[in-house]
């Protein structure tokens, strides 16, 4: 069975940001690219954030894998040495867990709201006509240990996407945080927009 891990990726504060997406695009992804039951792997890339919280809680990549939990072990196990040891050579902060929507999909780029809290996603239906696809961490996620980077103190109560075309991005996005700044949201919600690179 198809299982789906999603990690939300902060660089090296060194780095900037065209140095880690480099890096992220070229390298990393040959290393991703050879794990076991490695069924999809998609980069996506920051292109605009917003939060109604901390702002230093940013986020520089988003990574979508599938992989065969009949090969693999657990999502804990789902690495490589070689993977760890690149790891740190570009990522500050990585929270990686499973998630219940494991649907595959290819979109250009997309518009991700990472909610510390469940929320009503009929309060942007005025704004915003395109329809999400709605994840939560799996009942059994565990965030995935990485000893050498940080990690964020919990995953995101619930996540939803909204893909798009390259063309229709930023307005989504625009129309996504109006949405927000207008009706109720929790406190510490993340809007992203990136842009999605398909490795495999």
């Amino acid at each position: 069975m198809l299982r789906k891990r999603v990690a939300l990726l902060q660089r090296r504060s060194d780095l900037s940001f065209a140095e880690f997406d480099e890096h992220w695009a070229v390298p990393h992804a040959a290393i991703i690219a050879d794990l076991p039951g490695l069924d999809e792997y998609v980069q996506n890339s920051v292109r605009s954030f917003w939060t109604n919280g901390e702002p230093e809680r940013t986020v520089d990549g988003i990574v979508e894998v599938w992989f065969d939990d009949g090969v693999v072990a657990s999502p804990q196990a789902h690495t490589s040495a070689a993977q760890q040891d690149d790891e740190v050579r570009f990522i500050r902060t990585l929270t990686a867990f499973t998630v219940t929507n494991r649907q595959s999909y290819d979109a250009e780029a997309k518009v991700w709201v990472l909610s510390p809290e469940p929320f009503d996603l009929a309060s942007l239906a005025g704004s915003v006509a395109v329809e999400p696809m709605v994840a939560q961490p799996d009942a059994d996620a565990v965030l995935m240990e990485r000893p050498r980077l940080r990690r964020e103190a919990a995953a995101p109560a619930c996540i939803a996407v909204f893909p798009t075309g390259e063309d229709g991005a930023e307005d989504l996005f625009e129309a996504v945080v109006d949405g927000f700044a207008v009706g109720p949201a929790p406190s510490g919600v993340r809007v992203v927009r990136t842009a999605s690179r398909r490795v495999r």
